[in-house]
């Protein structure tokens, strides 16, 4: 598994697209379904399996998880990612790079003709904005298992995720009741500036309203 931690430059310059396809699929999972569901169960099994847990960045979140109820972390899924009367962290894109601020916003827009014209289909059975983080995460792995096309993949994550998404676990972060959603918030911002550093990407530079 992946070091998360580790961004230096020799281990940076070894990232594959194999390390971000997989990573993408476990942090995808991660942040679309409830963690008491049974693919997170399967991911957080293997995940304490992994004989190098104490430094590839994940120890934090396994024993978080093990400390937290399962009521607890349901009841903070529930307020991250589906929200109440106000949605402290907004797991959607254009809530953040759209001046108004709402789902299914011009960004959302742009980022489905990308998915079209790349033939990503993310079918979750619901009518539901395709910039949610953990979607574009899935979206991420789909792409690089259907094309093998590094640019592409690089395309998809400058010009739709990067702009936007370290200010959202930002905010995950801040605001998460359990501390296995905080842990998993700050793993996956490392994650995702190691991506960042280890492919030398440069995000589009697009206001963040929230």
């Amino acid at each position: 598994m992946q070091n998360v931690n580790d961004t230096s430059t020799e281990r940076s310059t070894e990232l594959s697209l194999a390390d971000v396809n997989a990573m993408s699929k476990i942090f995808g999972s991660l942040f679309y379904f409830q963690l008491t569901h049974e693919n997170n169960q399967a991911i957080i099994t293997l995940i304490k399996g992994c004989d190098d847990l104490e430094h590839n960045g994940f120890a934090d979140f396994v024993h978080a998880v093990a400390s937290d109820t399962n009521d607890a972390l349901n009841d903070d899924f529930f307020l991250l990612f589906e929200g109440g009367e106000t949605m402290v962290a907004p797991p959607w894109g254009s809530v953040y790079l759209d001046k108004e601020q709402v789902v299914f916003g011009d960004s959302t827009v742009r980022l489905r003709q990308f998915l079209r014209v790349n033939n990503i289909e993310l079918d979750t059975g619901m009518r539901e904005p395709e910039d949610q983080f953990g979607l574009m995460l899935f979206a991420v792995s789909q792409l690089i298992e259907q094309s093998q096309d590094q640019q592409l993949v690089e395309a998809l994550l400058t010009d739709h995720l990067l702009p936007w998404c370290l200010r959202y676990l930002e905010l995950v972060e801040k605001h998460a009741a359990t501390n296995t959603y905080q842990h998993l918030a700050a793993l996956v911002k490392e994650w995702c500036l190691s991506v960042q550093d280890g492919w030398q990407l440069t995000p589009l530079s697009l206001k963040v309203y929230r």
